[in-house]
């Protein structure tokens, strides 16, 4: 590394090493390689020692290769370099009994189904089951937006009034007593409870200042209230703080991020911040940069700034009009095929966007079809699968065993003879003696089971207290290979014939743990806790020679050579409702911008007449999305797209089947709306359109409003336009 390879504005935000630096970035201009270097800078000319900065990111990719970069020209051997769960796990690990003494440093770190099992039991006590606004699923986003705006249970009761409100609070208090209770914190409490622990312990927080003499912040964008609080907590002490980020690609305000924090709240907090704007972009072609700047300079929340390309003009975007979403996925496999056999591209060069998942489907049952391969990012990740959270569940409860959602997961797995009615039993008991569900087991003897369930369960409690007890004396390796055989997890698996599957991914668990021991002094704790906060990005890489396909959300922080933005119709991609604000408009905006920007050479904008929703065909009118209206016209291309495809046919000769191939033009020129002229009926219009290819038909309503449905093969149709 040295200071000749960056611009000037990089080397500006670089050198900037006393007091606040609050740094724009625009897409592709190379924000990550501003903090790397910061962070080389300081290492190499000993203005800070390694220990002394900490660098946050959102993600463990991002935090690898952060730390990988600056590894390759000095060492960062004691840099913090995490994500901001990952430090707050840090600080709960040592700190987090000043909160609570019913804590202890072997917490769980809840995900998503064991919140909603939480609050699935809540739900049952209070009688709450009939009551639609109090579904799991409802209830944790509101808790989530509770904790992430940094919000204490007598916050909640503050603000609330009536029936509904009333018992939001009281399932928010319960909520957080039963965490307590089972020693475990959820996500948000990750960033949440650092801060309480800073407002109650001003000497604690006192240490970290002193500890982390300067810090950087990546994506400070996408930043929430809790979030924002806790690097102001950190950062308030030697005031040596810079973060980087772009208003443009602030894309999560629905879970709580907070554009506020990057345009206006930085500076309250820190008035003396020296602002640097990075506006030249290394990623994409100018008309790549022109179209998407054209399209979110319409926001009116945003700081001024526009991108110049190094890489030249580029090409003009392909915009394609469809007449369904089947055509759509045609259009884009026909343009991979082509663009590969013209410039030797690799499928790897591509990626498919779309605004919502259930958008997958048809592209995915085309590019099958067409013997694409493809990798979808946000599908079930590994340790969201049954078997394996099954295995992880023995681990956690090894760790903590009052972890009540853990023992449940796996209390009758494999299957010990243990129905609903015994598991309840327990429940009452631990309840009535104020116990963990794990310790009220040990009192078998005053409960009414049989002989055997009463031997099976406590052969069961006391497996998990031996290995408890054995957690420090061995690594996560063998303890692992001990747990599987003891409880005989593996053999269930292999001997099912169903289930090898399920057994391949215990191996993979097996392989994770194997790397996690060779490459770590830590333990089972520590493994826990690592994988509790992978995300899907964590997991992909794009080395397999494969089409990439994600939502614009996942999309965000990569790049490729083609990039093709899906399902531009109004409604869909801008996604907004009669109800939506001017914000959440807005929003949508920087959406699109972050998905065009991920293009670097080549960009299609494609929509389509119709598509199918819940299984049927949508044939309602369609309109266009207004990005594709705010865009700048010069940055485009039109494309009318005809398929033509080779399709295989059974021919009779001679009285025997014989299969014929030959090529078949797909009749998609048409959509809805479309003038046409028949040369029986005369000029009609275009009202109802469906099928495809040779059996596609057209309604249309002709002069004297006669109406006649056609076959399109054998119209002879003319558009007029």
């Amino acid at each position: 590394m040295k200071l000749s390879d960056l611009n000037n504005e990089q080397s500006k935000a670089v050198k900037a090493t006393k007091g606040p630096v609050l740094v724009f970035a625009g897409a592709g201009s190379g924000k990550t390689r501003v903090l790397t270097y910061k962070v080389w800078y300081l290492i190499k000319n000993k203005i800070y020692l390694p220990n002394e900065i900490l660098a946050l990111t959102f993600t463990n990719k991002a935090a690898s290769e952060m730390k990988e970069r600056i590894n390759a020209s000095v060492s960062c051997d004691g840099v913090t370099v995490g994500t901001f769960h990952s430090v707050g796990a840090r600080i709960l690990r040592k700190h987090i009994q000043h909160l609570d003494e019913r804590y202890s440093n072997s917490f769980t770190i809840y995900d998503e189904s064991d919140q909603k099992s939480i609050l699935k039991e809540i739900i049952e006590e209070l009688d709450l089951s009939d009551y639609k606004e109090f579904h799991p699923n409802i209830l944790k986003s509101r808790i989530d937006n509770f904790k992430n705006s940094s919000m204490s249970v007598k916050d909640v009761q503050s603000q609330t009034n009536g029936f509904e409100n009333e018992k939001i609070t009281e399932i928010y208090d319960l909520y957080l007593e039963k965490l307590i209770n089972n020693n475990a914190v959820d996500f948000n409490d990750l960033i949440l409870l650092p801060i309480v622990l800073f407002k109650k312990n001003k000497k604690i927080l006192s240490s970290y200042q002193n500890l982390w003499k300067y810090i950087l912040v990546d994506e400070f964008q996408d930043t929430n209230s809790s979030q924002f609080e806790f690097i102001s907590c950190l950062g308030s002490g030697h005031k040596n703080i810079t973060v980087v980020g772009d208003d443009d690609q602030s894309i999560y305000g629905w879970r709580g991020a907070n554009i506020d924090n990057i345009l206006t709240n930085f500076k309250k907090v820190f008035p003396k911040a020296t602002e640097i704007k990075l506006e030249k972009n290394y990623r994409s072609t100018q008309r790549i940069l022109d179209g998407a700047w054209s399209v979110v300079s319409n926001n009116t929340n945003r700081a001024e700034k526009k991108l110049v390309a190094t890489k030249g003009k580029g090409d003009k975007i392909s915009l394609i009009s469809a007449s369904n979403d089947e055509q759509e996925a045609l259009a884009i496999a026909d343009s991979i095929k082509k663009d590969i056999k013209v410039n030797k591209s690799t499928f790897q060069d591509f990626a498919i966007l779309y605004r919502t998942n259930a958008q997958s489907r048809m592209i995915e049952q085309i590019l099958m079809r067409e013997g694409i391969p493809y990798n979808i990012v946000g599908g079930t990740k590994f340790y969201d699968r049954k078997e394996i959270k099954n295995v992880i569940a023995y681990l956690t409860l090894i760790c903590n065993p009052n972890d009540d959602i853990a023992l449940k997961r796996i209390i009758n797995f494999p299957v010990r003879g243990l129905g609903e009615k015994s598991i309840k039993l327990f429940q009452e008991l631990a309840k009535e003696k104020k116990i963990s569900l794990f310790n009220s087991l040990q009192f078998t003897s005053e409960l009414k089971l049989r002989n055997k369930q009463c031997e099976t369960i406590n052969n069961f409690y006391n497996a998990i207290n031996g290995f408890h007890e054995l957690l420090e004396k061995l690594d996560s390796k063998e303890l692992f290979r001990v747990v599987l055989e003891e409880f005989s997890i593996e053999y269930y698996y292999k001997n099912n014939p169903l289930e090898q599957d399920r057994y391949n991914n215990i191996q993979e668990l097996k392989s994770s743990i194997d790397h996690f021991a060779q490459n770590s002094d830590s333990g089972l704790k520590e493994f826990l806790q690592e994988i509790s906060l992978y995300t899907d990005l964590d997991d992909w890489n794009n080395k397999q020679n494969s089409v990439t396909l994600m939502t614009v959300h996942a999309a965000k922080g990569l790049e490729f050579p083609t990039v093709f933005i899906t399902g531009l119709e109004q409604g869909l991609f801008p996604l907004i409702r009669i109800d939506d604000t001017a914000d959440q408009l807005e929003e949508e905006r920087r959406l699109f911008y972050v998905a065009l920007t991920r293009a670097m050479e080549k960009a299609y904008l494609l929509n389509a007449h119709q598509r199918r929703r819940f299984g049927a065909q949508n044939i309602s009118s369609f309109v266009q999305s207004d990005f594709l209206n705010e865009i700048d016209a010069r940055t485009l291309k039109i494309n009318k797209y005809k398929s033509v495809y080779t399709k295989r046919i059974i021919s009779s000769a001679n009285g025997k089947s014989v299969k014929v191939s030959r090529t078949v033009t797909e009749f998609d020129d048409f959509s809805v709306g479309d003038m046409v002229q028949h040369n029986l009926f005369g000029i009609g219009t275009i009202i109802v359109l469906s099928g495809s290819g040779e059996n596609q038909k057209v309604g249309i309503e002709f002069k004297d409003g006669l109406r006649k449905k056609l076959i399109v093969k054998y119209a002879n149709l003319k558009r007029i336009d």
